[in-house]
């Protein structure tokens, strides 16, 4: 059952990624701008004596992946900070028809067969897809942290794929505010590697995040100095002012692997 909902959840982008939204702001502010990239974040619950069989398939993935696909950027592989068995994927390609590719091959197809036979999770995946949204602070037109290059995946950094369901009237000062704290983040915070985020493809005003950050203890250092700096300050502002939010904000923490 878990393997058929994992299947509808993944075929489901076929619609809901052609949805298109108009964007009303008065600042026309770049963050309005989809880029091309296409990224998700992804929640596994597992079973504990899943947890080897489960590692070593996803992480096959992940390699063949990064290494035979022309259109990946990034997959992310880590596991949250407080719970065991527990994890979290964040991925990035070139474009959508570049992930329907990805789904297509012989290395997702063996994930899939994995995730039929073994029936390896406590609960339903939960996937999320969003296309990059365009912010630089020169105001050039560069989606993601990672400039589209191929990463390869780096182990023990603080992670984070974070979820914002944004109050419609808010929108625009929300897309100000966020582009502060994404630009200060990106060119001032030497141990922040990533701060990525982009709009929901089926629902306008949902936005999710990826954010990396390196340095001690598996990357808090980084983390801790982001969020001691002005431009989080600003957001946390916005944040702790009124209600902005139409549900409570989901913030996932976990250490790559």
């Amino acid at each position: 059952m878990i393997y058929i909902v994992l299947l509808v959840l993944i075929l489901s982008i076929y619609t809901q990624s052609t949805m298109s939204f108009s964007v009303v702001s008065n600042n026309k502010s770049k963050s309005n701008i989809k880029s091309p990239i296409y990224a998700l974040n992804v929640k596994f619950t597992l079973k504990p004596e899943k947890r080897n069989n489960f590692l070593s398939i996803i992480r096959k993935d992940q390699e063949q992946t990064l290494t035979t696909e022309p259109g990946v950027i990034q997959f992310v592989i880590g596991e949250d900070i407080e719970t065991p068995n527990t994890f979290y994927l964040h991925e990035e390609y070139k474009s959508k028809e570049d992930f329907e590719y990805h789904c297509q091959t012989n290395h997702f197809m063996e994930w899939s067969k994995f995730c039929e036979e073994e029936e390896p999770f406590t609960s339903d995946p939960e996937i999320d897809f969003y296309s990059l949204c365009n912010s630089n602070s020169d105001g050039s037109s560069s989606s993601s942290s990672i400039d589209s290059a191929k990463v390869s995946p780096t182990s023990n950094l603080f992670c984070l794929n974070v979820k914002l369901c944004i109050d419609p009237t808010l929108r625009d000062e929300f897309l100000k505010v966020i582009d502060n704290n994404q630009n200060g983040s990106r060119t001032a915070e030497p141990l922040c590697l990533q701060y990525d985020y982009g709009e929901c493809t089926s629902t306008e005003n949902t936005f999710y995040f990826h954010e990396e950050y390196k340095g001690d203890d598996n990357g808090k250092e980084g983390f801790d100095a982001h969020a001691s700096s002005p431009h989080f300050a600003a957001w946390e502002e916005f944040a702790s002012n009124g209600n902005p939010f139409t549900e409570p904000p989901v913030v996932q923490k976990f250490v790559s692997i």
